[in-house]
Formats: C-alpha cells, sequence, structure tokens
C-alpha cells in the first residue's frame, strides 16, 4: 500500500526521501525529548502549531523567543521517528543531470555515538528565495536533530499528521572585515546561534524546507582539543567552517 505521507517527494529543486519504514514506529513526545536530549521539544512543537493555525502547509521562519510553554497542550502526543533522510539535487548548470545523492542523519545517542549522529543542512528560511539560485539568501545553515511525524489518536485525523517535521538547531554565520567569508579559506565562519536565556535557538520546520546537505568542519583555532574524536567533534565544537569545496553544484551556489 501506498505510506501517507509520500515517502518520496520534490521540494523546489530538491528530491526528498525517507525510508519506508519509520526507525521509531511509536514513541511518545516526552520520551523522544530524553532520547534526543531536546529538553524543549514539547514547546517547540506547540509553537510550530501555532503558526500553522487552523491550515496546515504554512511557510516558517525562525522566531527568537519561545511563546509556548513546555506543558502546552498539542493536539497529538506520539510521533513516528525516522534516522536519517536522504537529499538529491539536479546539476547546477546541467538541469537535465542529477547530484549525487545526500544522507543527512539525525540518531540518538547509543554506545557508538555518545551525543548521536546528527548532520547539517542548508533550510529555507525566506520564501522569496530559492535554493540554489539565491545561494544563501533566505536560507540558514541548521543542525538537524529530529525527524518526526505527529502521530493522529485513534480516530482522529489531523492535517498536521500529513507532514514530516524536522527539529533544527541554527548556526550564525560570523561576519569577517567588509566580507562573509575568511580571507585565507573563502569559507563562511559559523557559531552556534543562542537565545536570550543562553540555551540553543532550535525550532520545528515541515521537512521540505531544507534544501541541501551541509558539510561543516570543526574550526579548531592554534590548537585541537586532545578530547576530541570523531564521534564527539560535532558535539563539542562551537565554531565551524562551512564547507563549500566538498561538492563542486554546493560550491557554485555558495559562490552567488
Amino acid at each position: 500500500s501506498t505510506p501517507h505521507p509520500a515517502r518520496t517527494f520534490i521540494s523546489g529543486a530538491t528530491a526528498i526521501r525517507v525510508n519506508y519504514k519509520p526507525s521509531l514506529r511509536h514513541i511518545s513526545i516526552s520520551e523522544a525529548a530524553n532520547l534526543f536530549n531536546l529538553p524543549d521539544l514539547h514547546g517547540a512543537l506547540a509553537d510550530y502549531l501555532g503558526r500553522e493555525g487552523a491550515y496546515a502547509q504554512n511557510f516558517h521562519s525562525f522566531g527568537r523567543q519561545w511563546r509556548s510553554p513546555p506543558d502546552a497542550h498539542l493536539p497529538f502526543k506520539d510521533l513516528q521517528i525516522w534516522y536519517k533522510v536522504h537529499l538529491q539535487q539536479k546539476s547546477y548548470h546541467d538541469s537535465s543531470s542529477l547530484g549525487p545523492v545526500f544522507t543527512v542523519n539525525a540518531h540518538p545517542p547509543d554506545r557508538t555515538w555518545q551525543y548521536g549522529r546528527h548532520d547539517a543542512a542548508i533550510l529555507q528560511v525566506d520564501a522569496r528565495h530559492e535554493w540554489p539560485s539565491s545561494g544563501l539568501t533566505g536560507h540558514a545553515i541548521v543542525d538537524v536533530r529530529l525527524i518526526m511525524c505527529p502521530l493522529s489518536p485513534k480516530g482522529v485525523r489531523l492535517i498536521w499528521g500529513d507532514r514530516f517535521l524536522v527539529y533544527v538547531r541554527r548556526f550564525d554565520i560570523v561576519p569577517q572585515q567588509q566580507t562573509s567569508v575568511d580571507r585565507a579559506t573563502g569559507l563562511h565562519i559559523l557559531k552556534r546561534a543562542m537565545r536570550v536565556s543562553g540555551e540553543f535557538l532550535g525550532d520545528v520546520f515541515p521537512l521540505d524546507q531544507i534544501k541541501s546537505y551541509a558539510h561543516l568542519v570543526p574550526r579548531f583555532g592554534e590548537a585541537a582539543d586532545v578530547r576530541l574524536t570523531s564521534m564527539n567533534s560535532f558535539h563539542s565544537t562551537q565554531s565551524f567552517w562551512l564547507n563549500s569545496y566538498f561538492d563542486k553544484d554546493f560550491y557554485y551556489t555558495l559562490a552567488l
């Protein structure tokens, strides 16, 4: 039978696919928040629904402050969760040619990955600017922490149950002198975005606003912390390079 929502779909210039079966078929919101170490998940979902209003399919942008308390009412209590999503785009200079498939992971912590395994992505935050033609204008670099779909209560069908969602945390681009990139490397420098409360700036978005995989490289400075490994560096590092050289089409897009 055909799954609902569809597991493969197109958003702008990006094809998006999740696995037929979810990694977690049924988990409560509170359990998911504990498993993925996302204490603000409940409030972020309430904020998302508050922005949606009575109709789904609205476009979302980041908000600086939470409006919903952590115990706000939600019309659902449970989620389905996927540990990865696959993204593919057409070649930047040849629309008849497909680019490589990139996987964005959003795994919870386990014995190997103490802090979970999650990747960065490009998120569209302004409907007036499309990827890749607009470059980073109207887009944000984010840390993808959770890929989910709300489960409607038994006997009830919610409009929000027809849409995949992601919980992400934003990175800010650190401005350089008279330019947006580091002069020596030609790369953007990123830092984790924070709320005024000192907590990470996280929010819930529709999955179809994710437009591209993004490759981040920890920025160590003069010396790297000897405690960093391939399993914990993404979690423990506060400053990153946005690597535009890992893929030629990504490089062309950021060169705009």
